[in-house]
């Protein structure tokens, strides 16, 4: 590709990345739908802009946002695959995220509930722990930089005018960097934007999904910048729950010390204010699980290393909500205040969902699937690391059952409580259920979505217990002996 060549549909760029249609532009480049004509697969493709291409400034910024982004492997992140230059134009290759952008999704449904807002935003939160934990501020958090697919998942997008904590400034003196509407205080100022001025604008992006407009008006920019730096937000309204109205005031305080302390803070305050936050009252005891002999080892609850990099913040979700992993390295813990017995039970699936045989069931007389990989754990998990799966297995359900009489429902406190390990960070998910009078449920679904793993909470139960629920996966087992 030349430079000053015309962009259109099957212009090949990189010798391998094929253009299909132009999806956006933004200030720095146009975005592309495309084809990896090596790998066979969907991509976006980001072009620096042609007018951009002989400044030298702005190339290297486009570097630094290849290696920025390059950094970053979280399920709440636009991948980054490939960079590149051609014939004089730079270019990005990022996963291809169908869905809306936040901005439209806003356009169509706000004032949004405040159930769905909160879903949303925990998870641009955790994309940005995760850039943050990297030393990396993004800079222009705002909607437009938000996809949300079909399933409700986020993902943040757009690092092109991110930049290193400690790397040298590439700002001219006195440039302010970001859009406007959206920009922190000390942005709009000039001074260094920090991880603090991403929480503002992730709390101006609340106030619209809130309410269905912004904060402030303005019709220029610096009246924009100078309505942040100047004017008192206004109260979010009677409709928005007091407690949401708090946390949300807080994220929009003009001093950043004054904002939740972190990513992972403003997640847990968000959930916290909706009753999404896992209680903490009292002490739940682990159960046993599979018939461990009593006195049997118990799960502790995970601890973070010293000087481990703080853990993502905790997901709670509700039944049919889907959330991406950012780690493979899965564990499943159930608990629950009274000494029940439960026997954890977990099933690889194919691509018709049923089990790809007798040996893929996994529960207290098999407690490994037949290719090693799931396996029951002498702690009392269920285990695994979805990335050593082979291509047969499509998804993963994990779930549980209790003998006659007892009832799942009849557990107080029960809990389960999904954790994914990345190399740096840990996740956790906890998923409730509706339980009455059911012997056996599944609780979750592990499952492939492109080169990403998601899990589901699915809470679906059976009265009659597990020989009910391993028939539903098409296999025969026999029920747990006493």
């Amino acid at each position: 590709m030349t430079r000053g060549m015309q962009r259109t549909d099957g212009t090949e760029v990189g010798g391998r990345y094929v253009l299909a249609s132009r999806i956006a532009g933004g200030g720095m480049g146009e975005v592309w739908r495309g084809t990896d004509s090596v790998l066979e697969r969907p991509v976006a493709i980001k072009l620096l802009r042609t007018n951009l291409t002989d400044d030298p400034e702005f190339v290297a910024r486009f570097r630094i946002e290849a290696r920025n982004a390059a950094k970053l492997s979280h399920g709440n992140i636009a991948q980054v695959y490939d960079y590149g230059e051609d014939h004089g134009t730079a270019f990005l290759v990022l996963e291809l995220v169908d869905g809306d952008p936040l901005s439209k999704v806003i356009a169509q449904s706000a004032p949004m509930q405040e159930a769905d807002a909160v879903h949303l935003l925990v998870q641009a939160a955790n994309a940005l722990h995760a850039a943050h934990a990297k030393g990396i501020v993004h800079r222009d958090v705002k909607p437009a930089n938000i996809v949300v697919d079909d399933e409700s998942v986020a993902k943040l997008t757009d690092f092109g005018i991110a930049r290193a904590l400690d790397a040298s400034s590439m700002t001219r003196a006195g440039e302010v960097m970001g859009t406007p509407q959206y920009l922190a205080p000390e942005a709009a100022i000039g001074k260094e934007a920090t991880a603090q001025s991403d929480l503002y604008s992730l709390g101006v992006v609340a106030y619209q999904m809130l309410v269905g407009h912004l904060p402030f008006q303005a019709d220029t920019a610096v009246g924009f910048a100078l309505a942040h730096v100047q004017q008192p937000v206004p109260t979010l309204p009677d409709s928005v729950s007091e407690p949401l109205r708090r946390v949300v005031h807080a994220t929009l305080a003009k001093d950043p010390d004054a904002r939740p302390h972190g990513a992972v803070a403003l997640a847990e305050q968000l959930q916290a204010a909706i009753g999404a936050a896992p209680a903490t009252t009292h002490r739940i005891a682990p159960v046993r699980v599979a018939h461990l002999p009593d006195g049997g080892p118990t799960t502790p609850v995970p601890q973070t290393a010293a000087g481990a990099p703080q853990r993502q913040a905790i997901f709670t979700l509700s039944r049919g909500q889907n959330a991406p992993l950012s780690g493979t390295q899965l564990s499943l813990r159930v608990e629950a205040t009274d000494a029940a017995s439960v026997d954890l039970i977990a099933c690889e699936l194919d691509a018709d969902g049923r089990a790809l045989g007798d040996e893929s069931l996994v529960f207290f007389n098999n407690r490994r699937s037949a290719d090693g990989v799931v396996r029951l754990s002498d702690s009392g998990r269920i285990e695994f690391d979805a990335a050593a799966l082979g291509p047969e297995v499509h998804a993963v359900v994990l779930g549980m059952a209790v003998d006659e009489p007892a009832t799942l429902g009849d557990l107080p406190d029960l809990r389960t409580t999904l954790y994914a390990e990345g190399a740096d960070q840990r996740e956790e998910f906890h998923l409730p259920a509706r339980l009455g009078g059911e012997r056996a449920a599944v609780l979750a679904r592990i499952y492939r979505r492109g080169d990403t793993w998601k899990v589901r909470n699915v809470s679906a139960g059976w009265e009659s217990g597990l020989p009910a629920l391993v028939d539903a996966l098409g296999l025969t087992a026999a029920a747990p002996a006493d």
